[in-house]
Formats: C-alpha cells, sequence, structure tokens
C-alpha cells in the first residue's frame, strides 16, 4: 500500500477545493436560470391583463342615500361626488383593483374595471350592487342582534352603535396582534352586551357571543358564484361547485326539518336563466333552479356535466339585494308604509315570480343562519383562497365580546371603543374600509353595463412583446461584449429578478398593464446601473492599475456597495410614496417596484457577490483576461470600431509572440492587418484634421472678404466729410483682424487639458463651455414649453384621454329603443337641398339592408319576443355607428346643416343590452328593458345640443318623464378616480422630498440636496409642459410615463452623485487645502477683518463708557460721546463691506484659476453623459416600438422618450453644474472657517505667553 506524504495529501486538498467551487457556481446558475424558467411559466398561467389590453368592464350606476330624502323626479338621491369615494372603498379597499371611477352627473357614476379582474358581467354587477351593510349578529344563532321585539318588530340602526371603524393592533404578550378599533356611538352597544350576555358566578365581566357580518348579499352571491370565483379549468371548477355547493345545498333542500319557507328562498336564490340554441341556430332562453334539478327542462341543471353545457349563458336572476336590509334600517322602515313594509317576491317552480309570505326582515331570519351554519359546516371543502375572500370580505368578526380586557375573549370595550382581534393585518386594513364605506347608507343600482374592447389588440400585444424580447436579447449581447462572462451571468441574475417579481403580481392579484412593462424596464436597467458600475470599477483597477483580478473585485465592492444600496433606496423612496395612491396602475408599479427592489437586493447585492467571488477564485478566469472584460481605454481614443480592431490585433500579436514556437506567418499576417489599421486611423485623422483646417480657412476668408469690402468702402469715401464713417469703419477691420488672428480659445483650452490616464486627456474648458452653453439652451426651452403649455391649456384646453372623463353618455332604453327603430325605418334620405346625393343614397341603402336583415329575423322567430327585440336593439345601434362614422349625417338628421355650427366629427362608441334597470331599489327583480348607450368623446355644449336635436327629431325627448319601462338621459362623464391621482401625485412628490432629505443630509450633503430637487420637481413639470405643446392625450398612460419619468430622475441623481460623491472623497483635506489654498487665504483675510474690526470696536465701547463713567459729562457730551461712536461703527462696518466686496471679486478670479472642482465637473459629466445616452438609446428605442406596435396608446410610449430625455438633460446640464457650484462653496468655506478657528486659537495661546512674560 502506497502511502501519500503530508505535502502530496495539501496538494490533493488545494485542487478540490477550485472543483468545490465550480460546482457551487454552476449550482447557483442552474437555479437562477431554473427559477427564471419556472417563474416565467407560472407568471404566464397567472396572468391578469389590464382594461388597455383586455378590455373593460363599464357600468352606469344610479347612487342612492337610504340616509337622505327620496327625490321626486325619478332620478336617485345620492351625490356622485360623495358616492364614488364609498364605492371606490368597497370595491377597491386595498387599492389593488384596477378600478376607474367617474362621475355622470349629480346622482351616477361610470364604472370601469378590466374584463380579467371578474370574472363574468354578473360578478362585476354583483361586487358593485352589494348594499348589504353591517349587521350585528348573534355568533350562535345568527339572528340580528339589532332588532328587539316579539309582537312588533323594533331595530336600532348601524349609526346607532357605532360612529367608524380604523385598522389598529393590540399588545399581547409582548407581541402586537391586528385589530379593528369601532368607535362607539355612546353606550347603545354596551347595552346590547349587558342585555345579550350571562352573568358569571362571583359576578363576572358581562359577555356577548358576536358575529358581525358585511354586505350579507355579496356573501350569498359569492356562495351561489363559487364555480366563477375559483381558479382552474372549467370543467374541475363546475365538478368542484357541485360537490362543495349544489349537492350540500341540495341536501338542505330535501330535508323535511327544514320549514317551507327557508326552501322557497333556497329556490329562488340559485333560480337562472340560460340560452340554447335550436336547430334553426336560434337562441332560446329556459328557467329553472340549480337547487330542484326538476324544474329545468332536459335535466340540464341535474349534474356538472350539464350544467357543465349551458353555463356559459347562464345567469341567475333574483338578485341577492332583495334578501337584505339597509344597516341602518329602523322600526319605522319595516311598518306601514315603511320603505320595507310589502312582501318579497320569490321566483317558484312554475317559473312565476310572486309575492311572498315573508318581509324582508323575516326573510333574512331564515335564510342568513341556513347559509353561514352551511358556510361554517363546509369550509374546509372550501376552495382556500376562496374560504381566505369571503372571511376577509363578509366575515369581520367572530367571537366573544367582554365589556373589558381579558385573556379568553377575542373582543372588549375599551376608552369608548370595540376592540377586535382579526388573522392578518390585511384583514385589519380591508375590514375597517368596507365596514366604513358600508355604513354610508349608498346604495349602487347598476343601470346598464357593457363590455368594451381594449385598445390594444392581440397582434399588437404580441408585436410589442416580440420587439421588448429583441430589446432584451440586444442587452443581453451588449452586457455579453463589454463584461463577458461577467455581464452574462449579471444577466442571468437580472432577468431571473424580473421573473420573480413579475410572478409576485399574481400574489397580489394585480393585472398586467402598460406600468408593468415599464416597471420591467426600470428594475432591468437598475440592476444593469449596478453590475456595470461593478465591473467598471474592476476594469479600471485591472486595466489601468495592473492590479490583480481578486483585488480589484474586492476593491470594487467596497467602492460600489454604498452606490448599489443608495440606487435601491432611491427607487424605493419614490415607491413607497406611490402606494397611497388610489391609481391602481401607480400603486400597481409601486408593488411591482417594491417587489423588484427586494429581490435586487437579495439577488444582485448578495447572491451575485458570492457568485462573482466564486468565479475570481475559480480556474474558469483566471489568467484569462479576455472573458473578464473589454479594455475600453481605446475608445476615448475616438473611432470606436477601428480602435477596437487594433487593440485586439494588439492582444493577439503580443500572445503569439508570447509562446516559444510561434507562427511567424501568422505573425505577419497580424502585423500586416495591424499596419493597415494604424495607417487607416491616420488617415482618418489627417482626414479629420484637413476638415478642421479647411473649416478655420473658410472662416478666415469670410473674415477677409469682409475686410476687403469694408476697405473698399473707405476708399470710396471722402476723407473730410465722412471722416466718422470711415472711423467707424477701421474699428470693425480691426475687430475682425484680431478675431481672425485669436489663438486664445486653442491655448486656453491646450492648457485645460487634464490627463485622467496614460490614454486619455479632458478638455475641461471646452466642456465647460459647453455645459453651461446646454444649460442655458435648456432653461430657455423649458421657460418656452411651460409658457406655450400655459397658453395653449388657457386658450384650447388640455388634451385629456377617456380616463380622464371628457366625454358625454347618451342613454336610451325601453319603449325609445322602439321608436327609434321605427323613424328609422321611415327615414327616406332624400332631401337633396343641400347636396350630398351620393351618401345620402348610400346611408339609405345601408339603412334597407339593416331594417330588411331585421324583419326577416323577426319572421322566423316571431315567438322568441325577447330576441326579437335585442335584434331591432342591436340593427339601431348598428345604424348609429354608421352614421357617427360621418359628421355630415349627423347634421343631416339633426337638420343642422344650414347652420354655421356644424357637428365635428369626434370619436366615439356604441354599446348596447338587454338588461336595464333605472332606480328600482324597491325590488330585486331585473327589469328585461332593451338599451343603447351612444358614449362621445366631447363635452362641448353645441356639439352635444346637435346630438340630442338629432334623437329629439326621431322621436326620442330627453323632457318625457322617464321611467322603469323606458327613458333618455345624457350624462357628461367627469374624473373622479384620476383626480384623486393627481392630487395624490402632487402630494406624494413633496413627500419624496421630505423624504430625500433625511437619506441625502445622512448619506450626502446638503449641496446635493438642492441640486438634486431641483431636477426633481422641474423635470417632470417640462415632460407635462411638452405633452401638453405637443397635444398628447394626458391619461391613465401618460401619468405612468410621467411618474417613470420622476422615479427615473431620482435613480439618475443618485448614480451620477454616487460617482462625483466618491471624486470628492477621493482626495484628503491636505490636497483640499492646496486646491483651494488662495481662495481660503482671501475668506481668512475678510474674516479676520471682521473679526479685527469687531475687536477695536468693542474696545472703544469699552473706552467710551469708562469715561463716561470716571468722568462726570453733561447729557449733551455723552449725547456727543454716543454719536461719534455711531459715525466711527458706521465708516468701520462701510469699510468692511468694500473689503468684503473687493475679496468676492478676487475670490471670483482666483476660483477660476482652481481646476479643482472643474476637473470633478467634467468628469462627473463625461461619466453621467455616456450612462444617460445609453439609457436615453434604450427608453426611446423601447417608446418607439410601443408607439409603433401599440399606437392605441401611443401617449404611454411619446411620455417615456420625452420623460426620459428631459430628466437625463436635466440631471447633466441643471443639477450637476449647480451642485458644483454649491459645493464649491461649502468646500472653500468650510476649510476657510477651520483656518480662522485655529488662527484664533493660536492668537489667543500667543496673548496668554505674551501676558506670562509681561
Amino acid at each position: 500500500m502506497i502511502k501519500l506524504n503530508n505535502n502530496e495529501k495539501k496538494i490533493t486538498n488545494r485542487s478540490r477545493k477550485p472543483i468545490f467551487k465550480t460546482i457551487a457556481m454552476l449550482i447557483i446558475i442552474c437555479s437562477l436560470i431554473l427559477g427564471m424558467f419556472f417563474s416565467s411559466l407560472k407568471f404566464s398561467e397567472n396572468i391578469k391583463l389590464g382594461s388597455d389590453f383586455k378590455g373593460y368592464y363599464s357600468a352606469l350606476v344610479a347612487v342612492d342615500n337610504l340616509n337622505e330624502e327620496s327625490s321626486t323626479n325619478g332620478q336617485p338621491n345620492g351625490d356622485s361626488s360623495e358616492g364614488a369615494k364609498a364605492l371606490n372603498e368597497r370595491l377597491n379597499p386595498m387599492g389593488n383593483n384596477q378600478i376607474i371611477i367617474e362621475k355622470a352627473g349629480k346622482n351616477f357614476l361610470k364604472v370601469l374595471s378590466p374584463v380579467e379582474a371578474y370574472q363574468s358581467e354578473t360578478i362585476f354587477k354583483n361586487q358593485i350592487q352589494k348594499n348589504g351593510g353591517i349587521v350585528l349578529l348573534n355568533s350562535e344563532t345568527y339572528k340580528d342582534l339589532q332588532i328587539t321585539g316579539t309582537d312588533t318588530i323594533e331595530r336600532k340602526g348601524i349609526n346607532e352603535y357605532f360612529t367608524g371603524a380604523k385598522a389598529s393592533s393590540i399588545k399581547d404578550s409582548n407581541l402586537k396582534e391586528p385589530a379593528i378599533s369601532y368607535s362607539l356611538n355612546g353606550d347603545t352597544f354596551k347595552t346590547l352586551l349587558t342585555g345579550g350576555s350571562e352573568e358569571q358566578e362571583g359576578g363576572g365581566s358581562s359577555s356577548l357571543g358576536l358575529f358581525i357580518l358585511l354586505d350579507a348579499d355579496g356573501f350569498y352571491n359569492d356562495i351561489r358564484n363559487y364555480y366563477n370565483l375559483i381558479k382552474g379549468d372549467k370543467e374541475d371548477r363546475i365538478e368542484e361547485f357541485f360537490k362543495v355547493i349544489i349537492n350540500p345545498m341540495r341536501d338542505i333542500y330535501k330535508d323535511s326539518s327544514k320549514s317551507d319557507k327557508v326552501k322557497q328562498i333556497l329556490f329562488d336564490l340559485f333560480y337562472g336563466e340560460w340560452s340554447e340554441k335550436t336547430s334553426s341556430g336560434v337562441n332560446v332562453t329556459y328557467r329553472g333552479s340549480l337547487i330542484d334539478p326538476t324544474s329545468a327542462p332536459n335535466n340540464a341543471l341535474l349534474d356538472s356535466k350539464g350544467f357543465l353545457e349551458i353555463v356559459d349563458t347562464f345567469k341567475y336572476v333574483s338578485e341577492t339585494s332583495k334578501y337584505v336590509y339597509d344597516s341602518n334600517a329602523v322600526t319605522k322602515d319595516f311598518q306601514t308604509a315603511g320603505r320595507y313594509e310589502s312582501k318579497v317576491k320569490l321566483w317558484t317552480s312554475a317559473n312565476v315570480e310572486t309575492p311572498s309570505t315573508m318581509r324582508v326582515d323575516e326573510l333574512f331570519s331564515e335564510i342568513n343562519p341556513t347559509i353561514l351554519n352551511f358556510a361554517k359546516e363546509y369550509q374546509n371543502s372550501f376552495n382556500s383562497q376562496f374560504l381566505n375572500n369571503i372571511k376577509t370580505s363578509y366575515f369581520l368578526f367572530d367571537g366573544t365580546v367582554t365589556e373589558t380586557k381579558t385573556g379568553a375573549g377575542a373582543g372588549y370595550i375599551e376608552n369608548n371603543n370595540l376592540i377586535t382581534k382579526v388573522d392578518t393585518e390585511t384583514k385589519s386594513r380591508v375590514g375597517a374600509s368596507l365596514f366604513n364605506a358600508s355604513g354610508k347608507g349608498f346604495v349602487f343600482t347598476v343601470n346598464s353595463i357593457a363590455t368594451i374592447n381594449g385598445k390594444v389588440t392581440n397582434l399588437m400585444l404580441i408585436s410589442a412583446i416580440i420587439f421588448i424580447l429583441i430589446i432584451i436579447i440586444c442587452m443581453i449581447v451588449y452586457m455579453g461584449f463589454f463584461y463577458r462572462i461577467l455581464g452574462l451571468f449579471s444577466m442571468i441574475i437580472t432577468l431571473s429578478i424580473i421573473g420573480i417579481t413579475l410572478l409576485s403580481l399574481s400574489w397580489f392579484n394585480l393585472t398586467v398593464g402598460p406600468e408593468t412593462i415599464i416597471s420591467a424596464f426600470i428594475l432591468i436597467t437598475l440592476n444593469m446601473e449596478i453590475f456595470s458600475a461593478l465591473f467598471e470599477s474592476m476594469k479600471e483597477s485591472f486595466f489601468l492599475k495592473q492590479r490583480g483580478l481578486k483585488t480589484s473585485f474586492n476593491i470594487s465592492i467596497k467602492e460600489n456597495i454604498g452606490i448599489a444600496a443608495d440606487l435601491v433606496i432611491a427607487l424605493l423612496i419614490p415607491t413607497m410614496c406611490m402606494f397611497w395612491i388610489s391609481s391602481n396602475a401607480i400603486r400597481s408599479m409601486a408593488i411591482m417596484l417594491a417587489m423588484g427592489s427586494f429581490f435586487t437586493v437579495l439577488f444582485t447585492i448578495l447572491i451575485a457577490i458570492i457568485l462573482f467571488k466564486l468565479l475570481m477564485n475559480s480556474q474558469l478566469i483566471t489568467n484569462k483576461a479576455y472573458l473578464f472584460a473589454l479594455n475600453t481605454d481605446f475608445a476615448s481614443q475616438g473611432n470606436f470600431i477601428i480602435n477596437y480592431k487594433i487593440t485586439r490585433l494588439q492582444n493577439k500579436i503580443s500572445k503569439l509572440k508570447s509562446k516559444s514556437n510561434f507562427n511567424k506567418e501568422l505573425l505577419k499576417k497580424f502585423e500586416d492587418r495591424l499596419n493597415k489599421l494604424n495607417e487607416k486611423l491616420n488617415f482618418i485623422k489627417i482626414k479629420d484634421e484637413e476638415k478642421s483646417n479647411k473649416k478655420q480657412l473658410l472662416i478666415k476668408e469670410k473674415i477677409n472678404k469682409k475686410i476687403d469690402k469694408y476697405n473698399l468702402n473707405i476708399e470710396k469715401l471722402n476723407k473730410d466729410k465722412s471722416a466718422k464713417k470711415i472711423q467707424s469703419l477701421n474699428f470693425k477691420i480691426s475687430e475682425l483682424i484680431f478675431l481672425r488672428d485669436d489663438q486664445t480659445q486653442n491655448i486656453i483650452e491646450k492648457e485645460g487639458e487634464i490627463e485622467i490616464s496614460p490614454t486619455e486627456k479632458l478638455k475641461i474648458k471646452t466642456i465647460e463651455k459647453n455645459i453651461k452653453s446646454g444649460a442655458k439652451i435648456i432653461s430657455l426651452f423649458s421657460i418656452i414649453m411651460l409658457s406655450l403649455s400655459i397658453v395653449l391649456g388657457f386658450v384650447f384646453g388640455l388634451n385629456f384621454d377617456s380616463t380622464f372623463g371628457g366625454r358625454t353618455d347618451y342613454t336610451l332604453w325601453g319603449d325609445n329603443t322602439s321608436e327609434l327603430y321605427y323613424k328609422i325605418s321611415d327615414e327616406n334620405f332624400d332631401d337633396y337641398t343641400h347636396g350630398n346625393e351620393d351618401k345620402l343614397k348610400e346611408i339609405y341603402n345601408y339603412k334597407t339592408d339593416l331594417i330588411e336583415a331585421h324583419e326577416k329575423f323577426k319572421a322566423e322567430n316571431s315567438n322568441l319576443i325577447d330576441v326579437v327585440k335585442l335584434d331591432e336593439t342591436k340593427t339601431v345601434s348598428e345604424f348609429l355607428n354608421y352614421v357617427f362614422s360621418d359628421s355630415f349625417y349627423v347634421d343631416y338628421l339633426a337638420q343642422n346643416l344650414s347652420s354655421s355650427k356644424a357637428y365635428k366629427k369626434n370619436n366615439f362608441t356604441v354599446s348596447y343590452g338587454d338588461k336595464f334597470i333605472f332606480n328600482d331599489t324597491t325590488t330585486g327583480t331585473a327589469t328585461n328593458q332593451n338599451w343603447i348607450t351612444l358614449t362621445v368623446y366631447t363635452q362641448n355644449l353645441k356639439q352635444s345640443a346637435i346630438i340630442k336635436r338629432m334623437f329629439n327629431n326621431f322621436g326620442v325627448d330627453k323632457s318625457v318623464n322617464i321611467g322603469s319601462q323606458s327613458g333618455f338621459i345624457t350624462k357628461a362623464i367627469n374624473p373622479a378616480t384620476m383626480l384623486w391621482t393627481l392630487e395624490q401625485i402632487a402630494i406624494s412628490i413633496a413627500v419624496i422630498i421630505l423624504a430625500l432629505i433625511i437619506y441625502i443630509l445622512i448619506r450626502f450633503k446638503w449641496t446635493y440636496y438642492i441640486a438634486m430637487i431641483v431636477s426633481i420637481i422641474v423635470a417632470p413639470l417640462v415632460t407635462v409642459a411638452i405633452l401638453t405643446t405637443m397635444q398628447v392625450p394626458l391619461g391613465n398612460v401618460a401619468i405612468i410615463g410621467i411618474v417613470s419619468s420622476i422615479i427615473f430622475t431620482i435613480i439618475s441623481l443618485f448614480m451620477i452623485f454616487g460617482k462625483a460623491r466618491s471624486l470628492i472623497a477621493s482626495k484628503n483635506e491636505v490636497s483640499l487645502v492646496n486646491y483651494f489654498k488662495k481662495e481660503i487665504e482671501i475668506i481668512y483675510d475678510t474674516k479676520s477683518f471682521k473679526n479685527q474690526m469687531n475687536d477695536e470696536l468693542f474696545k472703544l465701547k469699552n473706552e467710551m463708557r469708562l469715561e463716561i463713567k470716571t468722568n462726570k459729562l453733561s447729557k449733551e457730551e455723552k449725547k456727543k460721546l454716543k454719536l461719534e461712536f455711531k459715525e466711527i461703527k458706521h465708516n468701520k462696518k462701510i469699510d468692511f463691506k468694500k473689503v468684503k466686496k473687493d475679496n468676492k471679486i478676487k475670490i471670483n478670479r482666483v476660483s477660476k484659476q482652481n481646476n479643482y472642482l472643474s476637473e470633478v465637473l467634467v468628469k462627473t459629466f463625461k461619466f453621467g453623459f455616456i450612462r444617460c445616452w445609453l439609457l436615453i438609446g434604450l427608453y426611446s428605442l423601447l417608446g418607439i416600438l410601443l408607439v409603433l406596435s401599440m399606437p392605441t396608446i401611443m401617449a404611454f410610449g411619446v411620455s417615456i422618450i420625452i420623460g426620459v430625455i428631459v430628466a437625463c438633460l436635466f440631471v447633466l446640464f441643471i443639477s450637476v453644474p449647480l451642485w458644483v457650484l454649491f459645493e464649491q462653496i461649502r468646500i472653500r468655506n468650510r476649510l476657510a472657517r477651520k483656518r480662522f478657528i485655529n488662527g484664533l486659537y493660536v492668537s489667543n495661546e500667543e496673548q496668554i505667553i505674551e501676558g506670562i512674560n509681561d
């Protein structure tokens, strides 16, 4: 057996280490790639597209307020402004639903939601119409605790118990637990508690089993719509629906111990209608109850397989709102002439809706315990997400409430508040928000609902995705080319971050919109910047300072870890301030950026460092500089491609020569190519120099021609008579000669060059001059744009898109649709007085074809009245669509052709449907009325008058009384959600500025803060001004672009000033003193003069006081002495002002000779210039491709391009020079103050020594 010696063992162990490091590195890379793949796959499965991509539901909602007097004109009595806030709290308590609410007149709202946010129009409608409010139930019997009395009903409203609720927390065992705090309204709730409690032995405190239920009608709706609210394949969802909901409910329905009342209500609750096609292709409507399969024909409701065939057209007929009453309903509402006096109508097995034997309170007392007990019994069978949703949205509290805090109860009373524990902080916030919204007494009735197609088609979206993938591939190529293996690894990490961040959207149930695209690119560029800063620092240390790779890596980490943290915080500060903005798009953006920031810290700052550390220590990159990064020192010499080829050939030649046996022919080949490239480069340099010389010669020739011209003029003039003119011309000649022969600028530029590396020089004065010129141009341009935008805004108004309202809805329903149809049928379009005979014949033929098609359909389906009426409505909508496609037709039908105020063609949409309810809150049954809504994107009163006149000529008049059978209303649509968003964005910017104060003053200095704030405030203003001037539609997508530009500005400022800070920090105080020596001396002289002046005045004042005390002077003498002192003091101050003014001039002159901060300015500018132009190129490319691929939301791409360009220009030409100006003053004053204080200290010591010597 052969034994290894110790040395051999050490060598073996040493050789194993790189293998383990390589394996660890491969594991990390494979994990990242697999994570990126699976997260992207999971994201694609759970993706929910926003309204711009998939379309949206648009609902017209009537706003009633039960706390106000009923209106007498048939209109709802609620205020749309207050109603909008209450509905937003109800639909969007956490801000993760992409809901847009608009005001449609005083009493109506328009509610818009992405199609994928709700499974169907019915679910969306149910969520809006939830009006069960808040009800306090006994936790055992689930009876309404607000109702007392047996023979006669007595009830108190919820507002008599509580005034509001807020999210809170309580301390339990040194831990904070989430809770909801309900503000009690007096002692009403306490009496309820005492009355419903049992006194414990020994005089224990009162307790009450309490269950707080929110929006009972919404809860019932969710139970019966279970199959729409869970995820999965349609067949699996329906099968689970029958297993978990329908079959157990059928068991309850068949249970002989259950009352007939409960069975009747359950039948009505699950009663629905659906349509099936006949053999001739006509849809026939059927009805039946899921709870009783025998009520439906053809076994359609027998089991999950039958229901699967009809589920796409199935709708519940009964509205669950009829099972509940207002949470503020009181005794009189249930008595004679009260609003809940009548018996509730229920559907029967005869397919007829008839009045039941129950009032709503009696009905509620039957159905509520049944469904709540069912939910409690079968909750373990429910889908976990569904169960969590109903517990969060409807079950606010279920437990024991005590008068004082005890360990046993989950709720207690403290300081006139009811405190109840909840499971999570989310439930605390959502519950409090829903409680407050439900208690305001608003009832929302959906009059009509339509599905509007998205602005971006599938083809547009696919093309945009392809373009984005191309850009990402270009980024990968860029990082791989310049940073080789490190660049590829960094892009794997970056794309992994994007993958898991996109996946996190499904965790928060967020929809994907334009904000997702720009957020992803912000995160990509953020990580690329961090990696680029790290690699560039390594390159400088490795290539220029000739350090080893490991050493270069360690130095780079120390230098850039702070910048990386700054960049993440720069993203987090605005992101955190955006969370409270009510716009879902902005909040979604904030959530995505916040999650991306977290993953950036985890992956880019932690995992990446570990990965790169392993790479530096592995054999993969050791002694292989070409795998590390491209040495770009040659780039500063110009002609990037040629210099790159030369550098590459030089490396190949040196590598070839280092070999003992090299191929001489190959060497000669390389050297020949190198010589050719050098010749080419020299030729280009000579050519450039010739161009420059030629340009100078042309300038001189022009000047010489002017001089010759002036000399000729002088020769022609009389010397005596035109002496003054000759003198003027001679002056001009002298100036031109001076200008022609002046070489001052060339000398200044040459002397202003500083060497920053063996191959690179900076022309300080030239770049400084360019920066000043750029700052002036940008300032002037900004003032012009701001002025133009203000003028255009006042004259023409701002160009808002549909998300900002700015449109008018014309809605007609019931008999009016038929009236319009008959009028259209009778219209002959034969008035050729105003010409356009061809157009009139064209619309006549189109109208005739529509009418004939409908009449044929009517004849074939004469027994299907509802189907025929819907087709009639469709015919009218198609005709209106054709009319509004040409403004001539509108003017013709409105008899407006002779008027000077013609109708202008505006964007419009026409939608129609078959279920319109107008202000019908007394019954839960929908009246089957057909409706049409024409939406015109203008609020011009004259244009609106023309449209109304057109409808009036067709027999549809707004002045006629409206009701549930027919009507015509016009509503100007104004923004609510978007106005809140603008206000909140303005406040958020102010909060961002305040938040930055704290962080910047900790990490930086006040000079950085001032320079940063200018760009953060002004850049978005200029961006908005340019968009306004260009008449780009301002709306949701434009706001996303503008917010992105603010974030981009902050990140850019932190990145560039991080570099500037490192340049300042590289100099010690001795170096700074040397640079600012002359300026310090001048400031020191100024302070010394002031100090001396103060000393002299102090002595004079003491002498004056002493003379007054020792010599008994008269009042006049004292007065004279004081006047003399004041005169001396005044003269001294004048002298000081003169010295200060003279020294200020001296400082200005001397500071121009101090190249230190000029050097910092130029280096920072150059760093920022390269970075900004790369990012401008990237974002501009993205913006252009988005404009080309998604022209319907063109404002998004345009706002990104303009926002990024403006941000970059302001950062480079405004913030950086401003910072240098303030930084120079700060450094100068700090060093001078220090010198002055030290001088005072020495002076005091000298005086002490002098006193001792004396």
